[in-house]
């Protein structure tokens, strides 16, 4: 009994003895270091559950299932919190035993217990570093699929409507670079706040009223400046872009972090289970794809997947590898769509468009490779190329011709926000020879928009190398005139839906007449794109439109082609 005494009281677990009616009659050293409470204290108490219930924190239930399994079974083993003497909550797991005598009846009863609060403390932070993201603190990518694939059940399940949105910060790594990386950090914990607030706010997003299978956290940041949403029970499709409008407007405000005032604007894709996706992991894949296109477009907007602009995985991987075979192996080709004077009838200058002639003789469409290229960085050695031969052709042109044009050359997105834009520009000009006064680089509207100072800096460069500028497809987006007259722009050119639209004509006819008079009085020359008739053709020269192009001046022709018109029309 001595050696078992010593045994018991160096064990680190505390144990608990009482007699038949619960009162202690025995507790070892152990007990006193976890409790805090003597054995003077305690011993002649009634205990299991007496000071328990009074001292801890469970329902009546769960002491009530104690004692019942003790009656029935003679053990019960579990988790339950009590209060050490200083009045301080822990976790401790017990082990209870019903101890009988020879006879059948209860003689003792004899607990043993050990505070686990800080292993389920590790536990617990354990789980939030493994499913949280530790600067915000919203779900991390891996438990937001895991999410998304129980509330894709549940929406199978009640055959509802379930959507993703994913949101990409635009131009997010400048903010970083501009105001260094700590007061991006906490711009990104500003940006997580407004806009958790802004989708728990929402009426948009419907609750199950089964509370056990609907997960609160509707917000993920997916790393970097990256975020999801999940839509639960949406009632209808459009209630997404709806959602979307709510969060574009939540970012609109500027954010105020150690004092500078910062403006951020977002993209985002969108995903609807059942229309896009028979799987969670496909929806999401949809939702990624969207955003995409979305980026392609141009920033500070949102777009629903298609299925029309999709291409499957295997699709893309393939595509992409034919891209960059095609780049290394210089498959590509240039056509050239004249641009025509409209006071005198005579080709001034050539769009140059890109093509992908295939093996079978057919061209691959521009639509579904250009995308591709922007996503993957390859429109920048693609651009390059385009650049340079548009350059070597316009001078071929003209020791066959004896005709002095004008070449206009895209500008994709990335492109004009490479920092070796300036670099290549000026290389090509060098290595050709030709007058800078002859090149005209073509920006979208959409794309001078956003970090207008930027843009602005970027064309002052461009225009100081002796380079023209035109605005492309102006009036498809919402640049403001205040902005217009500070560019160093040459040329505007009117998109082609407002000079070929058949349906309302008036006010197409009211939008380009005041395009022109805008690009005049502003001393710019203004090019009218898509004139596919005669009667477009004269409306333009009526307006006084200086230069015009479409399919009734000239297709887009080899340059072979090209050289043939150009001496034709002089022998003409």
């Amino acid at each position: 009994m001595q050696l078992l005494q010593q045994i018991v009281e160096r064990l680190n677990h505390a144990v608990v003895l009482t007699d038949a009616e619960r009162a202690i009659i025995y507790v070892n050293p152990a007990y006193e270091r976890l409790t805090g409470y003597r054995s003077s204290e305690v011993i002649g108490i009634a205990s299991l559950p007496g000071p328990l219930r009074r001292a801890g924190e469970q329902e009546e239930a769960l002491y009530e299932q104690i004692w019942h399994a003790l009656d029935t079974q003679r053990y019960w083993e579990g988790e339950l919190w009590d209060r050490h003497a200083n009045g301080s909550p822990y976790l401790k797991h017990m082990m209870v035993e019903r101890i009988e005598d020879g006879a059948g009846n209860t003689s003792h009863y004899i607990a043993i217990f050990h505070n686990i609060t800080e292993k389920n403390l590790a536990e617990e932070e354990l789980e939030r570093l493994l499913h949280y993201d530790p600067l915000t603190n919203l779900p991390n990518r891996l438990l937001f699929r895991n999410r998304l694939q129980h509330e894709f059940q549940v929406a199978r399940r009640h055959r509802s409507h379930a959507g993703v949105i994913l949101l990409n910060l635009d131009r997010f790594q400048q903010l970083n670079e501009t105001f260094g990386y700590n007061t991006g950090d906490r711009l990104l914990k500003e940006i997580a706040s407004r806009l958790e607030e802004c989708i728990r706010s929402t009426d948009l997003v419907a609750r199950q009223q089964e509370r056990d299978e609907r997960d609160p956290d509707l917000v993920s940041r997916m790393g970097g400046d990256d975020f999801a949403f999940i839509l639960s029970e949406i009632r209808k499709p459009e209630d997404a872009a709806l959602v979307a409008e709510r969060l574009l407007n939540a970012l609109a405000p500027p954010f105020v972090v150690d004092d500078e005032e910062i403006f951020v604007s977002a993209s985002m894709g969108i995903a609807i289970y059942p229309q896009n996706a028979t799987s969670s992991d496909e929806l999401l894949h949809c939702a990624e794809k969207a955003l995409f296109q979305t980026k392609a477009s141009g920033p500070g907007s949102y777009r629903f997947f298609a299925e029309e602009n999709n291409l499957s995985s295997a699709q893309r991987v393939r595509l992409e590898t034919a891209l960059r075979r095609g780049i290394q192996q210089q498959e590509f080709a240039l056509h050239y769509q004249p641009q025509v004077d409209l006071a005198t009838g005579r080709v001034s200058g050539v769009e140059a468009l890109l093509r992908w002639p295939q093996s079978d003789g057919a061209m691959r469409s521009p639509a579904e490779f250009i995308p591709i290229a922007e996503d993957t960085g390859l429109i920048i050695p693609l651009g390059r190329w385009v650049l340079q031969q548009a350059l070597a052709d316009i001078l071929a042109i003209e020791q066959q011709t004896a005709v002095s044009l004008r070449i206009s050359v895209n500008l994709s997105a990335r492109q004009f926000q490479h920092p070796s834009l300036l670099q290549e520009v000026a290389a090509a000009l060098e290595h050709s020879g030709i007058d800078p006064a002859r090149l005209e680089l073509e920006i979208t509207e959409s794309m001078l928009m956003h970090h207008l100072d930027e843009a602005r800096a970027t064309m002052g460069k461009l225009r100081a190398l002796g380079t023209r500028l035109a605005i492309d497809d102006f009036g498809t987006g919402y640049s403001s005139l205040a902005y217009l007259q500070e560019f160093p722009v040459n040329t505007l050119k009117i998109d082609r839906r407002f000079v070929s639209a058949p349906s309302n004509a008036q006010t197409s006819n009211c939008i380009v007449c005041a395009v022109i008079g805008l690009g005049h009085g502003l001393g710019l020359e203004v090019v009218a794109e898509g004139i596919e008739s005669e009667a477009q053709l004269v409306g333009l020269q009526e307006a006084s439109c200086d230069v015009g192009q479409g399919y009734h001046l000239g297709r887009p022709m080899p340059m072979e082609a090209l050289i043939t018109l150009l001496q034709d029309r002089a022998a003409d």
